[in-house]
This record gives C-alpha cells, structure tokens and sequence, in this order.
C-alpha cells in the first residue's frame, strides 16, 4: 500500500569531511543499529565531461545575468591543472553627466577594480597586470565557452596587486584619452557603440612561480568602473557588461584517489546508486554521506577555495535521450561540511522513486554551482561502498 507523501516528514542533512574511513562517524550508530535505517552504497564513481557553462557575460541590467566577480591572474597547479584568467569588462555612461559637457572637458580617464578578497593559488604572489582595449563587438550573452577571448589592441596602462590589496587604479595615458574623450560625453546610446571596454591580463612575459587568479568585485560595488575627470567633477562609469575568460591546461600529477572537480573546468562527478533496491517504503529521513579530501584546499599558502554550492542532478538516459532534474542545491563550508537548500523538494523526488512514482534515476551527477565567477574545487574521494552513500530512514519497508 502506497503511503501518501504529503504526510512525511522530511529532514535532509550531507556532511563530508577527509578521511573515507571517518565519514560519519557521528551516525555510525544510527545505520548499524536502528532496523528502519537502510544504507546504499554510492558506486560506480567516475568523473564526466559537464557541458554548463560556468561563467557567460554578465549584465549589471539583468539581475539574472548579475556577476560579482571577475577573475584575473595565471596559476600553476600541478594537481588541478594549470590556469589564465582574462577578465574583460565594459561600462555604461555615468548619469551624472552634464548635458553641456564637450570632449574638452575630459582631462582623465582611469579604470578602478576592487577586490573581492577571492584568491586561488599562492596566497603571497603579486600579480602585474596590463590593460587593452577590446577591439570588436561582445555582449551580454551566456553562450560563450568559458575560454573565449576577444581581439584587444596595444597595452595603455599597467598595475601590480597583492592579495592584501583592496584596490588597482589604472591611469589611461593622455593621447587615449584625448582620442576617446568624445565618446565619453556622447549619448549614453552612442557611448555605449563606440566604446568597448577594457580587457585586464597579467602582464606579457608574466612566470608565474606558481602564480595566483584573483577575484574583482563587479556590480555589487560603487568601487568598480572608470572614472572620468570631466571639468570640475570626477564622474563614475559604473560596470555593465563583464566575462572572465578562463583557459585551463589538463594536471600533470592529479591524485590518484581524488576527483579534479574544479569550477570552469566542465567536468564533475557521476556515481550510481540502486534506489528501487529498497523496495516501496516511504521516506521519512534521507543523508548523503559524500567523503571530501579537505587536506587539498590549503598546502601552505597555496590555497584552493571549497565550491560554496553544488548542484546534484538525477539522470535518466544516454546521449542526446538524455536528461537530467536538479534533485538538490548543497551549500558547502571550509570544513566540507554542507547542508541542503531544498529539503522538501530533494525527500520528495526520491520518494516519488521509492514509491514507483516515478522510474528510477539512472544515474546521479555533482556539479558546482556555476553563479559566480570562480576555481572553486570540490576534491571527491573515489571511494565506493561504506565511504560514499545514501542511508534513508524508511517506514514500511517492502523487504
């Protein structure tokens, strides 16, 4: 007999911590002793090509294309793979602009970046940095590949930044100012045709020994933008369209045990789990038990940010058949410990399952959450059986 799903309770926990052999030991108890707990074992672990693009242009007129950050620098990491981050960022026309104001009036231009306070790699590295011009059209679109770069003219203006920095001013030489000047105190329409934007690298030449990419706030700040001295005023051009071009090189020594799931690098982690195993019972609690090596998010002052958020899909099917459902958003702590977003929604879809309400998932699939502009890894063990699973409280277990 079918219980009804509406009169469950459902409480949804996932912790994570680094050693397989440990993962939740807290609950150890609970699985061996209480008969109404059934535990499946996650198998089949393996790592697959993920087509979501990470980071596509972002637009400060659309909240739902809203970025927060841009990522700039040149890292080596051997165990995830070697990375060059370009950001490319364009702005709107200050509306603090007088109508009177002529290309005479401009005597400076120079671009401010905040930063985020994000960094992957080398906490102690210093980064020279270059500005050019964007040659060519863009625009806000999330169709780019994440690698995507655009055509950029000469180098106007260079910068170094810390970590411990908050701000990089780059001050545009005099002869490009007075030669865009012009479209500076166009019409916002006009303005916003003629002028491009910037494009931020590392400076030409740059080794990095290994490097770092550093983080820029974008639309969340009145910091960011370019500046415009027009007569007496100096204006703000706040932010409006951004990209991070993120170019990634395969790791020349991975971990042998350990998934390189990294945010930007389209590939993530895939396991089974036999659900319709357990019969018709009704789901009164669900835990997934996921072991994360935590020892790879700091060695020194190389650091590896954790994925804050990750999404968990259900898929059924293969090839171009295939499709897949968001079961679960999980937020993630430095600790590797997580907690679930849709409690409801994720004990519901597996109780839809449970209870041949639905075909089972073929397969399930951990993905980062691609929202804001990052490195961020999630360093899954690959461990199968007692180390990765599902432990579901049930009622009425058809065994």
């Amino acid at each position: 007999m079918k219980v009804p799903v509406a009169a469950l309770a459902a409480v949804l926990a996932l912790s994570a911590c680094q050693d397989p052999a440990g993962v939740g030991l807290g609950l150890i108890d609970e699985e061996q002793l209480d008969p109404a707990v059934e535990t499946l074992p996650l198998t089949d672990l393996r790592a697959f090509d993920d087509s979501t693009v990470a980071i596509g242009i972002a637009s400060a007129a659309d909240p739902a294309q809203s970025q927060r950050r841009v990522l700039v620098g040149e890292v080596l990491d051997p165990a995830f793979g070697d990375v060059r981050a370009v950001a490319y960022v364009d702005a709107r026309r200050s509306t603090s602009l007088d109508a009177d104001a002529t290309a005479d009036d401009v005597s400076a231009i120079w671009l401010e970046l905040h930063r985020s306070g994000y960094v992957y790699g080398d906490t102690t590295t210093t980064l020279p940095l270059e500005v050019r011009e964007i040659e060519g059209d863009w625009e806000a679109s999330t169709g780019y590949a994440p690698d995507t770069t655009f055509s950029v003219g000469g180098v106007l203006a260079t910068a170094t930044v810390a970590q411990a920095d908050t701000l990089v001013r780059f001050d545009l030489p005099d002869a490009w100012v007075d030669g865009n000047a012009s479209s500076f105190v166009a019409s916002a329409t006009d303005f916003f045709e003629a002028f491009e934007g910037l494009a931020v690298s590392t400076a030409e030449g740059f080794a990095p020994t290994p490097g770092a990419v550093f983080g820029f706030d974008t639309f969340e700040t009145d910091g960011s933008g370019y500046r415009v001295v027009v007569g007496e005023d100096t204006l703000v051009y706040p932010l409006s369209e951004v990209f991070s071009s993120v170019q990634t090189d395969a790791p020349v020594a991975p971990p042998s045990d350990v998934f390189r799931v990294r945010s930007q690098s389209q590939s993530s982690v895939r396991f089974d789990a036999d659900l319709a195993s357990l019969g018709p019972a009704a789901l009164a609690r669900a835990v997934l038990r996921l072991p994360l090596a935590t020892s790879f998010l700091e060695e020194g002052p190389f650091v590896r940010p954790i994925a804050r958020s990750a999404f968990l899909y259900g898929t059924r099917g293969e090839g171009a058949a295939r499709t897949r459902r968001v079961l679960a958003l999980v937020s993630f702590d430095e600790s590797g410990e997580a907690t679930i977003a849709n409690q409801a929604d994720f004990t519901d879809a597996l109780q839809a399952v449970l209870l041949s309400q639905n075909q089972p998932f073929d397969a399930y699939e951990l993905v980062p959450d691609p929202a804001t502009a990052s490195l961020n890894v999630l360093p899954v063990r690959m461990t199968d059986g007692g180390g990765a699973r599902f432990t579901f409280t049930v009622v009425g277990s058809g065994r």
